[in-house]
């Protein structure tokens, strides 16, 4: 069974890439996003299986949207990619269960966190 992927990214091309990368292995993504309040929105949707997320988006960071999501789903699995100098990875730490992936990434590294 296809695994059901939503990709929230306020930069497109990332959201692209991201795009071909998973469903090179077979992934199907039910939706993208390009900052927290969509994902919220698209997250209550179309209940995706896995969320990878950018932290720092307009109008709602991807922490705030992850904290919005848990509250609709306390399972939600949720993968963070960070540039490892934003100011809200500090308050992931109250976040449960969650990976954090750097950019830049091989794809290698995505596939080893959505197996977790």
């Amino acid at each position: 069974m296809k695994r059901k992927v939503m990709i929230v990214d306020d930069v497109a091309d990332i959201r692209v890439m991201l795009r071909y990368i998973l469903e090179k292995e077979d992934y199907t993504i039910v939706a993208e996003a390009a900052n927290g309040v969509e994902a919220v929105e698209k997250y209550r949707e179309h209940l995706p299986d896995i969320t990878i997320m950018d932290i720092d988006m307009p109008y709602m960071t991807g922490v705030e949207a992850a904290q919005e999501i848990r509250e609709m789903a306390s399972d939600a699995r949720i993968i963070f990619c960070s540039a490892g100098n934003s100011k809200y990875e500090e308050i992931l730490r109250g976040i449960p269960a969650k990976t954090i992936i750097k950019k830049p990434f091989m794809p290698a590294q995505l596939y080893q966190a959505m197996a977790m």
